[in-house]
């Protein structure tokens, strides 16, 4: 089956650099309101740059400690994965994603209208200098965040724009 996703995406003209542990937390809660648990999380730092996501359960608290130490990271995904998966990139539940040009909150189509999308919208122009902003639906499979990093859907036959904030 092709899963439809929708994702919320703000655009901006570089992160608001504080806030790291606040952002998390609303995600963490985000994501429980949502009936899910966040898994697994990537992040790219200094001292973090692997470039794989890890698991919540063993490396929450060094990352978030991390983070409390003055430690800026350039990006942090946030996942959650069922316990059978095999692609983090297609098998989420739930993502969100926030790097220095936007941050990406995307859930699976039919957990969208259990969302405050005006409250989230709201909520994540906190944690970025605002320039622009859609929520647009597509396949899970054409990977939303490839059009969040380029904001260019020629090439994305499912793209659908739902509305531009």
């Amino acid at each position: 089956m092709d899963e439809k996703v929708i994702s919320i995406t703000i655009w901006g003209n570089g992160i608001q650099q504080e806030k790291w542990l606040n952002w998390y937390q609303y995600v963490e809660n985000l994501a429980k309101s949502l009936g899910y648990k966040l898994t697994h999380i990537g992040i790219q730092s200094k001292s973090f740059c692997s470039g794989k996501i890890l698991t919540v359960a063993r490396k929450k608290k060094d990352i978030l400690a991390s983070i409390a130490d003055g430690e800026k990271p350039l990006s942090l995904s946030c996942y959650s994965l069922p316990k059978d998966y095999r692609i983090a990139s297609f098998d989420y539940n739930f993502l969100c994603v926030r790097k220095e040009e936007y941050i990406s909150i995307i859930v699976r189509e039919d957990d969208y209208s259990k969302l405050n999308s005006k409250s989230v919208i709201s909520k994540l122009k906190e944690y970025i200098n605002y320039d622009y902003g859609e929520i647009y639906i597509m396949s899970k499979k054409e990977m939303p965040l490839i059009y969040a990093a380029t904001r260019n859907s020629d090439n994305i036959e499912t793209f659908s724009l739902i509305e531009e904030i």
